[in-house]
């Protein structure tokens, strides 16, 4: 299935057969980071090679009248993503739908192009996850599970209760909705487990729900996940058709403050199956409770472009920049990109070229 994704400045399509695309991340905890978030947007916009995607992962609500994804609306020409549930009120726990209704239209309304919703909470996929070393490492999930579990699970997911307007307002205002991985894995040790497994099946059906309203649906999936786990999520996701958006997988708990690396080796194995469409740019700091700095954020796309070109390479046969590469070093004989003469400082005379 096929997709288009808009932004203030136009659209692009994502699925099967498509470019691989990439999102950067950026967000707010605290009033005083506003400046240095700002300035990630800025150098994000300039820079080569530039990621598609900004999703602004904002959790400090007082922030929201200048709120990030509207700078990335208005001020570049990126696709602005969001999670509604971040910046809404909690009350002991528990969240007004309506309240979280009106936040998710402000945000459509607004320009937003992916919005990240978390309907798949349940009592039963909840009971599945009490079994895992960690039973939920998602944000906005753990937002829904806490206000479910405040009411003792009496009444529906909030999400499941607003999701005909939602998907309304997503139909008038052109906006996807992407499902978010309230139960991904947040260690190898629980990937692919009866809870993921449960979530999967229905964010399958959610998405089936939603895009048979002419709304485009994204899944959200797996997490950390070893490479074998990787394979068989991948033949569980394939099977939907529909366009997949990577929560890494990161393939390895041991590469605390190397993610951007192993986030980009679990990507591109997610993408070879054909299950990667768009790639969540994961910085170093991943696991390390640091703010990623400007530095990592543009480290993490360029990472995300490298896995998202070799999945291309892969799935579209996409070799041009590689062969243009060749090509250069075959004519200058030197493997330096840039260098019109043979040899260089480092191989010297015992240059093979």
């Amino acid at each position: 299935m096929i997709i288009k994704v808009q932004s203030a400045s136009g659209c692009f399509e994502v699925g099967l057969g498509l470019k691989t695309r990439v999102m950067a991340l950026v967000g707010i905890s605290h009033p005083r980071q506003l400046p240095d978030q700002i300035a990630k947007i800025r150098a994000l916009t300039t820079m080569d090679n530039a990621p598609d995607i900004i999703g602004d992962l904002s959790i400090c609500p007082i922030m929201q009248d200048l709120p990030l994804w509207k700078w990335i609306v208005k001020e570049t020409p990126f696709v602005a993503a969001c999670l509604p549930v971040y910046t809404i009120s909690s009350h002991g726990g528990r969240i007004d739908p309506a309240e979280l209704l009106d936040k998710c239209i402000e945000q459509m309304e607004g320009g937003v192009g992916i919005l990240t919703i978390h309907p798949t909470p349940s009592e039963d996929i909840q009971s599945l996850a009490l079994n895992r070393l960690v039973p939920c490492t998602s944000r906005g999930g753990g937002i829904i599970i806490a206000d479910a579990e405040s009411r003792n699970w009496r009444s529906e997911n909030a999400y499941i209760e607003i999701l005909p307007q939602l998907i309304h307002h997503a139909k008038i205002n052109g906006t996807v909705l992407s499902l978010g991985a309230s139960y991904r894995s947040a260690n190898i040790f629980d990937s692919c487990d009866a809870a993921q497994q449960a979530e999967i099946e229905r964010q399958i059906e959610l998405a089936k729900i939603i895009s048979n309203e002419d709304v485009g649906v994204i899944i959200e999936s797996p997490g950390h996940a070893r490479p074998a786990d990787i394979k068989r999520l991948a033949s569980i996701l394939r099977k939907s058709g529909f366009p997949i958006m990577p929560l890494g997988p990161i393939p390895t708990d041991t590469a605390i403050g190397m993610d951007h690396v192993s986030s980009a080796i679990g990507a591109t194995l997610l993408g070879l199956e054909g299950c990667a469409h768009i790639l969540a740019a994961v910085t170093r700091e991943e696991h390390t409770g640091r703010v990623p700095s400007l530095e990592s954020t543009i480290e993490a796309v360029m990472s995300a472009r490298i896995a998202a070109h070799v999945i291309d390479l892969h799935i579209l046969g996409d070799d041009a920049a590689d062969y243009a590469i060749a090509s250069a070093r075959a004519d200058n004989r030197t493997c330096i990109i840039g260098k019109e003469t043979p040899g260089c400082d480092r191989c010297k005379h015992a240059c093979p070229l």
